[in-house]
Order: structure tokens, then C-alpha cells, then sequence
């Protein structure tokens, strides 16, 4: 009588926690990149504000040989659009020969 080899049964248990863990790790790495690009736009989003503040105060200057003193002059003269909703814009003239200092922020949820 000859041996027949016949491997092992396993059970298909084996399989579907192999593709439980694989599904999840799947489901992270997406939720994490989604994340990231989320992040990423936020950034330059906040970047292109700033940006577009400096553009404008550089206009500004060039025009008037003067830097504003305020956004709002920006705002009324120049045709700049802020998201006042969306971020919180530090501006602060040092002089009207000086390049003010220029800071945008996100606002965050929640606050007083």
C-alpha cells in the first residue's frame, strides 16, 4: 500500500483573521493619508492668505511709498478678501517704512 501525502487541513480560520488584519491595516494607512492631504491643505491654504497679504501691503507701498497701518485699508483699497471665519490675521505695522509683521492662523474650535 503506498503513502499517499496529504498536507494538513486548516481551517479557513487562519484565512479570515489573515484578512481581518489585512483589511484593517488597509483602512488605517487610508484614514491616515486622507489625513495628511487634509492637513497638507489647510497649510497652504493658510499660506496663500498670508501671501496674499504681503502681496498686497508690498502694492500698497509701492504705490504709496508707505506700508498700511491696518488690513482694513487693505481690504477697502486694494480688494483683498479675508476669511475672518476661517483664520485669525496678526498684523502689526512697524512703521510706515518697515514691512509690518504678518501672521495668519487657523481658528480653532471651541473658544471663550
Amino acid at each position: 500500500m503506498a503513502r499517499v501525502f496529504r498536507p494538513k487541513k486548516t481551517t479557513g480560520t487562519i484565512k479570515v483573521f489573515a484578512f481581518i488584519a489585512v483589511a484593517v491595516v488597509v483602512v488605517c494607512l487610508v484614514y491616515w493619508g486622507l489625513g495628511s492631504l487634509s492637513t497638507n491643505q489647510s497649510d497652504r491654504e493658510r499660506q496663500i492668505a498670508e501671501d496674499a497679504i504681503v502681496k498686497a501691503s508690498v502694492q500698497c507701498y509701492a504705490l504709496e511709498s508707505q506700508f498700511p497701518t491696518g488690513l482694513a485699508y487693505l481690504e477697502e483699497n486694494y480688494g483683498l478678501s479675508l476669511d475672518h471665519d476661517k483664520y485669525v490675521y496678526h498684523y502689526r505695522s512697524i512703521g510706515s517704512n518697515m514691512m509690518p509683521e504678518i501672521k495668519v492662523f487657523p481658528k480653532t474650535g471651541g473658544g471663550a
